[in-house]
């Protein structure tokens, strides 16, 4: 074979062997959570590298395949076609033919060698390693069809390679692995060590994880300390009681605390009329979660039914704590305060048509009956501030704006000022879309 050839060839497989190495190491290193999101941008090569995360088994088999083959026609084609460089030259310099075909088959096997190495295995291997999207996307339409070209042999080579390993008492897998928690940890930690996740966030998971292994028995307010409201006492000596504890929801009994009725909202205790009683007052449902309910149920439970306290009973049915949406997030976030709406401090100012200044302890229904709103369409909050951080999507700053629109009316929010992290001072003004308004 002419020496030009054979030195294109040993070219072609280099970097063939570079390109199934490449392909093998993405492979292995590439999420499926990853390859599912290419899919969604509608990334070129991301269907064919989904369909290759699908089945990982054989794909790996695929890369050994074509690394094998390359390998091995390096090895035949690429000593002989370098040395046959060297033959010549040592010839010329008067070197002993004996000795001219040791040193240039040597110098042939270490050229050879060197370059299988470095341009065949450690810089695809490299590259794989800190673009695995990129390559993984690039390598999967050419190795999907080298599967589907080489496919009677790599059926023969996985089912035996199966059967092996089934022998051995294992069952061959043909995904990505799924992390356990503990792994998910680790991975956490490692990257909280390399500074890409700081410490706050590091704590979240880990407590994440933990309340999993919680019920409710563990978070709830044991029944000794419950701040409950009677509903045979008068309203003037719940308000103290109120006034006192600053809680924003007080469960409500008629003659002791197995004998819980429902909850009182703190907003319904403002605003009333000078001779009102307890009759007057809205008594709202409270459901009831047995103290062996994992807190993830209770967290379902609470969505699903709308509200943010429940009642929890023993095995007897009898009252052994209270437990609020409060609770839950204090296990994750640490200490949380329940906001407590104040009926002086938190209340809207009018400072002229359609711009009025408040806090981010409104109550939710008052913002929602000044601005024309149905209160019902914000039950997911209970104050301005909740809104106001779901609109932002984050922790604002003073100065920061938003507007939220809904049916025909615009509420553009400028916050004023903040308390730590919680909102302080909120400007905002109302405009209503006439057109809209005639139109209904």
């Amino acid at each position: 074979m002419p020496v030009g050839l054979s030195l294109l060839l040993v070219v072609f497989f280099l970097l063939m062997n570079a390109f199934f190495v490449v392909a093998e190491f993405s492979l292995v290193r590439v999420r499926k959570s990853q390859i599912d999101m290419l899919v969604e941008e509608g990334r070129p090569g991301s269907k064919y590298a989904q369909l290759i995360a699908n089945n990982v088994n054989a794909y790996l088999s695929a890369c050994q395949l074509g690394i094998t083959l390359a390998s091995l026609a390096l090895g035949w084609l690429g000593e002989p076609a370098v040395s046959a460089l060297f033959h010549p030259l040592f010839e010329m310099l008067g070197v002993p033919e004996s000795v001219n075909f040791a040193v240039s088959v040597a110098i042939g096997f270490c050229l050879v060698t060197a370059l299988h190495i470095v341009v065949g295995e450690l810089i695809p291997k490299s590259l794989a390693i800190f673009s695995t999207e990129r390559y993984a996307l690039f390598t999967a339409t050419p190795l999907v069809w080298f599967y589907r070209l080489t496919y009677p042999i790599m059926w023969l080579f996985n089912s035996i390679t199966n059967g092996v390993v089934k022998l051995m008492g294992h069952d061959p897998a043909d995904e990505h692995d799924v992390y356990t928690e503990e792994e998910i940890r680790l991975l956490i930690d490692e990257s909280t060590e390399n500074g890409l996740i700081d410490s706050e966030q590091n704590e979240f998971v880990d407590n994440i994880f933990d309340i999993a292994d919680k019920d409710v028995e563990a978070i709830m307010t044991p029944r000794p300390d419950m701040v409950c409201l009677g509903l045979e006492d008068t309203l003037e000596e719940n308000l103290r009681v109120v006034e006192e504890h600053k809680f924003t929801r007080f469960p409500v009994y008629r003659k002791d605390k197995d004998d819980i009725v429902g909850f009182v909202h703190i907003k319904d205790l403002y605003n009333l009329d000078d001779d009102a009683t307890m009759a007057d007052i809205r008594i709202r449902r409270i459901v009831a979660a047995p103290e062996s309910m994992p807190v993830v149920k209770l967290l379902q439970l609470l969505k699903k039914e709308k509200t943010k306290i429940a009642i929890v009973v023993d095995e007897h049915g009898g009252t052994s704590g209270v437990v609020t949406m409060g609770d839950i997030f204090e296990e994750i976030i640490g200490d949380y305060d329940d906001e407590y709406v104040h009926s002086n401090n938190e209340t809207l100012t009018k400072v002229s048509e359609g711009h009025y200044l408040t806090t981010g302890a409104c109550a939710i229904d008052d913002f929602a009956e000044t601005v024309g709103l149905d209160p019902d369409g914000f039950t997911e909050y209970e104050t301005l501030g909740g809104l106001l951080l779901e609109s932002f999507d984050r922790i604002p700053d003073a100065g920061d704006e938003t507007v939220y629109t809904e049916e025909n009316v615009s509420v553009r929010f400028v916050v004023r000022s903040m308390d730590a992290r919680r909102i302080g001072q909120v400007e905002f003004w109302v405009s209503v879309d006439a057109s809209e308004e005639d139109e209904k």
